[in-house]
């Protein structure tokens, strides 16, 4: 596919025959193993003149096609029919274009993790398969699009294969090239940079200058427009000499932190001797996963507990820290973890920004392997449904070890990644006797040794029933053994779904579950209803309609009875046996209105708490409507936006599974808010995927209550995801509609936010001159509504996108403008981005003194409202508007600053920080 269409047999070039033969092999090695259509099939071949027999002269094309590939392959049919269409078989390594995708993937993984010696070589490799132009010899309109696709893959890792050469200093050797490539994407900044570099590290300064020179003209020239901010601080760098520039690698910053995240060991871990030594004996130089899987699926084995308990006793064999993800692959009501979510949690605890973590699966899968690169970390992947979810998990280097616990056996990962399986049965009855014996105290079984045999024979040997049986002898020490094994023969035996002991487990569950007060009994019955992975007292005092005092008191009951663990002071999960028991006495036990009205109970609950927060964060923007809270909610109270952060980063998996089951459940109005209110944490976390698919739950919701309003505002924020994903065509479609039905409604104030959101838009592809006229037209709308916080941040953005256009007198006047309405409404977060604009624009005004003062302010105010990574990055900036000869000491202490902060954030870009403070010191 990379040139002419081919297909070789052993060495010997395949007839194809004539064009349209070729242009259908084309189409199907687009989609090899896929189906494609056979309309879109007869799109290739006639495109929009297709005669009337289209159907029969392309089943006539199939077969000739069918019949050549099968002749030369003797009989090897690979051309199949399946509705609506066809599929075309390909294997692994036979495709060019496939075996280009994987090389130039695997360099990109390479090249981010700093090894540019791999990425080199990979991508020269994946280049070197091209033989021309993508399937040049077709000439099919219908191809075009992926045709030009292609070429600017091959253009992106052609570019990342000159970055690694540049890296290894092979400087010289790439010069040509970057030349050609120059001349034939005019463009391309990104080119004309490695152009720069290449030419001043092979000692050509003045070509190097005469380069961004001749792209400052020809911008400016054919599109109006000044080169972007990267490529002028380059052209700075060059012009100063900047030392930093003779680096020949990329560090990937390493995380200020150890994580520690395995949960607390079991104060009563019995047993398992032969389990805990064929672990021991994994440990030296293990590098394949290790799989704790269960015996016939069976849950409450003590799978985690074992795991979590061996974990803990080799943890300092890992002294880069332990990873946990509980992936909830057999949850009852809420869906398994998905892999991106998953490796969001672990590059969370590994420190990456949320803002620096890539979007797309197997780049996030790419840096969570770099970052494990070279350490010895555990990692701790709790509660798998399949091989599939897990794979992405794994570290691709030895020293780091990843243990899996599932009630499947995972062969996947056995016959493909070499996983070591540890299945477990349950307990033996002298184990189980021993965990018995731990406890409700060994004294107590040996006065009544037959009724404790009776005990362990109930319970199945299953440590989680044992668990809940020991907790109920222990919290009664009047109560004797011989009567709680009496309670567990006459209990009833309905069976539940959950495996072979399922009866007794359900026995055991059922004698503790009737001395429980009505409260708590109520409280457990609700808590399977709860869609996330855990709860907090508030939120379960408004799921049964109560006060915090009464759920606090419950929730300690059920700890005492082992029917929830307290995971973390003040957070309480239950085991998924145990849900799908509480599921099943609710259906028996409560009324459906009862039920329905508990779920109403929650979404409101995290629906009210999660709108106060988001208006915590962004006070003096638009609010959401949540109406009143139903009746027995009590939301949270959160004090400030410290607060409201910190709560979303403990509630976000929670928050998501009480989304999708209020949407589950029809509650369209407050799928709508939720939707509204989340947007602002994701927009805060970078989640833009997550934005992207709740806005959609929500824009269907609001379809259905046949709100206008709330369809604007789901498109909007749908187009914000997708700009902020580079899916630009989809982000200007959700826009324009949003724009449309704003101005429909007569609603100035959203006019004004989805203007802002599209001048964004345009800014980010570098159509300053439409960013302006949005940003404009944005600031009218917020006036034409009064909102006065939409002006201030209006008007920081005219100023800005004039400056991105070289008008810098425009910038001060609109950004002075904003600073002193942000002043009068109180909002230091606009305020400080205004400063920023400002000191940008009289530093390219040349006035450092300005330029400074600016940055001072913008740096007190992010300081002040807590944003830290602006500050750092302001810090930053502030260290280059310094006079260089006389500010010194100034300039190195803002670096330090700078470098800190970003250091305690985690943050990739505290690189840029420690080279600028190396470059001040070696001034110094």
């Amino acid at each position: 596919m990379l040139g002419t269409v081919g297909v070789t047999v052993d060495g010997e070039p395949v007839p194809l025959g004539g064009q349209q033969r070729t242009a259908l092999l084309a189409m199907l090695l687009l989609h090899a193993n896929r189906v494609v259509s056979a309309k879109r099939l007869a799109e290739v071949l006639w495109d929009d003149r297709q005669p009337r027999t289209a159907q029969s002269a392309l089943h006539v094309r199939v077969s000739q096609l069918r019949r050549a590939l099968s002749d030369a392959h003797a009989g090897d049919d690979r051309l199949l029919h399946r509705p609506p269409g066809y599929l075309l078989r390909v294997d692994a390594g036979e495709l060019d274009l496939q075996r280009f995708t994987e090389l130039a993937d695997r360099g990109r993984e390479a090249l981010s993790a700093g090894d540019a010696e791999q990425a080199a070589g990979l991508l020269g490799e994946a280049l070197a398969l091209f033989r021309g132009q993508p399937f040049e010899d077709v000439t099919a309109p219908a191809l075009d699009e992926q045709r030009d696709r292609l070429r600017q893959r091959r253009l992106a890792a052609r570019t990342d294969r000159i970055e690694a050469d540049l890296r290894l200093g092979r400087h010289a050797a790439v010069v040509d090239e970057l030349v050609a490539l120059a001349g034939e994407h005019p463009h391309d900044e990104g080119l004309r940079g490695r152009l720069m570099l290449a030419l001043h590290r092979c000692g050509r300064r003045g070509d190097a200058l005469a380069t961004y020179r001749d792209l400052r003209q020809t911008m400016a020239g054919q599109l109006g427009l000044e080169p972007g901010e990267e490529l002028q601080r380059l052209h700075k760098a060059i012009l100063t000499a900047d030392p930093s520039l003779s680096l020949t690698a990329v560090a990937v910053a390493a995380p200020a932190m150890t994580p520690a995240q395995l949960p607390a060991d079991h104060p009563h871990f019995t047993g398992r001797a032969q389990s805990l030594r064929h672990l021991d004996a994994l440990l030296p130089g293990r590098a394949a996963p290790v799989v704790i899987s269960a015996i016939a699926g069976l849950p409450g084995v003590g799978k985690t507990t074992l795991a979590v308990h061996w974990a803990h006793r080799v943890r300092t064999r890992f002294p880069d820290g332990q990873l946990y993800v509980n992936l909830r692959g057999f949850d009852p009501v809420a869906p398994p973890v998905t892999p991106s979510d998953a490796l969001r949690v672990l590059l969370d605890g590994l420190g990456v920004a949320p803002q620096r973590i890539p979007f797309r699966l197997d780049a996030q899968a790419g840096l969570y392997r770099s970052l494990l690169t070279g350490k010895r970390m555990l990692i701790l992947l709790d509660n798998a449904h399949d091989a599939e979810q897990v794979r992405p998990l794994l570290p691709a280097t030895p020293g780091s070890l990843a243990v899996i616990t599932s009630r499947n056996q995972l062969t996947g990962l056995v016959a493909i990644d070499g996983a070591d399986v540890l299945a477990l049965d349950v307990l033996s009855p002298a184990e189980a006797r021993e965990m018995l014996a731990g406890r409700v105290g060994a004294d107590r079984v040996a006065a009544e040794p037959e009724a404790a045999d009776e005990i362990v024979k109930r319970c199945a040997g299953l440590p989680l029933a044992l668990s809940v049986a020991g907790a109920r002898a222990a919290a009664d020490p009047r109560l004797a053994l011989a009567d709680l094994a009496a309670e567990l023969r006459d209990s009833e035996l309905d069976a539940l779904t959950v495996g072979d002991a399922a009866s007794d487990v359900r026995a055991v569950f059922s004698s503790s579950y009737r001395i429980l007060d009505a409260g708590a009994q109520r409280l457990i019955r609700l808590l399977g209803i709860h869609p996330g992975p855990d709860i907090t007292v508030p939120a379960a005092a408004s799921l049964a309609g109560g006060t915090h005092a009464e759920a606090g008191r419950d929730l300690q009951e059920l700890c005492r009875a082992a029917f929830v663990t307290e995971t973390e002071p003040g957070r309480y999960t239950m085991h998924d046996l145990v849900r799908a028991y509480a599921v099943e006495r609710a259906g028996r036990d409560d009324a459906e209105p009862d039920r329905q009205a508990a779920v109403v109970r929650t979404t409101e609950h995290y629906l009210h708490t999660v709108c106060a927060a988001a208006h915590l964060l962004v006070p003096h923007g638009d609010r959401s409507d949540p109406g009143e809270p139903a009746s027995g909610v009590r939301p949270e109270a959160l004090a400030d936006a410290t607060a409201a952060k910190a709560w979303f980063a403990h509630e976000q998996a929670v928050l998501l599974g009480v989304f999708r089951a209020a949407a589950a459940a029809g509650l369209d109005r407050q799928v709508t808010e939720f939707a509204w209110a989340l947007a602002r944490f994701f927009d805060l976390r970078s989640r833009y995927h997550d934005m992207a698919a709740t806005q959609r739950v929500a824009l269907a919701a609001a379809e259905r209550l046949d709100d206008p309003a709330r369809q604007a505002r789901a498109h909007r924020l749908i187009g914000l995801a997708a700009s902020r994903e580079a899916r630009y065509d989809e982000a200007r479609d959700h826009l324009a509609r949003a724009l449309e039905m704003n101005r429909e409604l007569g609603d100035h104030v959203a006019q004004g936010h989805t203007a802002m959101t599209l001048g964004q838009l345009h800014a980010r592809t570098g159509s300053y001159e439409l960013a302006l006229a949005h940003a404009e037209a944005a600031y009218a709308a917020f006036q034409a509504g009064g909102q006065r916080y939409g002006q201030a941040n209006a008007l920081n953005s005219v100023g800005w996108y004039h400056a991105q256009l070289g008008h810098y007198d425009q910038t001060l006047i609109h950004c002075t403008r904003a600073v002193e309405l942000a002043r009068e409404l109180g909002d230091t977060r606009s305020a400080a981005a205004a400063w920023d604009s400002l000191a940008y624009a009289h530093l390219r005004r040349d006035d450092r003194r300005q330029a400074a003062d600016c940055y001072r302010r913008a740096v007190e105010l992010f300081a002040e409202h807590g944003d830290h990574y602006f500050e750092a990055d302001t810090l930053l900036h502030l260290a280059d508007a310094l006079d260089p000869h006389e500010q010194t000491g100034e300039a190195i202490a803002a670096a330090e600053r700078a470098l800190e902060l970003l250091e305690a954030l985690g943050h990739a870009d505290a690189a840029r920080a420690r080279e600028k403070l190396q470059a001040l010191t070696a001034d110094l």
